[in-house]
């Protein structure tokens, strides 16, 4: 079995201040302190580093090369969820590479079958209702959007809907994304940063 862990959350306080400057979007200050850690031995930041180069911010430019480097080498040195998910969105949209839904299939389903982590389900829902490098399979998509919905990731139960419209149920299908809309409405009001809400 692989390594998947989740961002950490940490005692040591070089890794903590760290982390504290990349949660006030203070690019350059945290790239320089993350790679300050790799340079030491935390793992952990390089995870950390992708995230910046693939997002970009104060004084550094998005870069996805490095970014999916950075992604590469967290995944084989520590193994953080956020990594996989960094280069399932840097194939799946094509950021830097050509587009590669085999590719991002890949990395969301280690992370489906070893974390059950919704946005990878959702990724995996996607793929399956565009018939990118699979054969189109609506029923098969809805399966994913469920899992991800039973997490409590908002966004299965949208796509859980369109995958509805996409097969004929249009009221069931409205319905699902009229319900997700209002609850992510709800929880952006008490904390927009919620993971039930975050963008794919």
């Amino acid at each position: 079995m692989r390594n998947v862990i989740q961002f950490p959350e940490t005692k040591d306080k070089k890794l903590s201040t760290a982390i504290s400057i990349f949660w006030d979007h203070t690019a350059d200050s945290a790239l320089e302190a993350f790679k300050r850690l790799v340079d030491e031995g935390y793992d952990e930041a390089f995870a950390f580093i992708g995230a910046i180069y693939e997002f970009g911010g104060k004084n550094v430019a998005r870069d996805y090369a490095k970014a999916k480097f950075y992604y590469e080498q967290s995944i084989e040195r520590f193994g953080a969820v956020e990594a996989y998910l960094g280069l399932i969105r840097i194939h799946y949209y094509g950021l830097g590479v050509e587009r590669d839904c085999c590719k991002a299939l890949e990395y969301c389903t280690l992370l489906s079958e070893e974390a059950n982590h919704p946005l990878a389900n959702v990724y995996i829902g996607r793929i399956y209702m565009e018939g990118c490098c699979v054969d189109k399979d609506i029923e098969k998509s809805k399966e994913f959007f469920k899992k991800a919905w039973k997490r409590g990731y908002v966004f299965g139960l949208t796509y859980l809907g369109i995958a509805e419209q996409k097969s004929g149920h249009r009221l069931l299908g409205w319905l699902h994304r009229i319900k997700a809309g209002i609850l992510a409405f709800r929880i952006s009001r008490m904390n927009i940063n919620d993971d039930r809400i975050r963008e794919l």
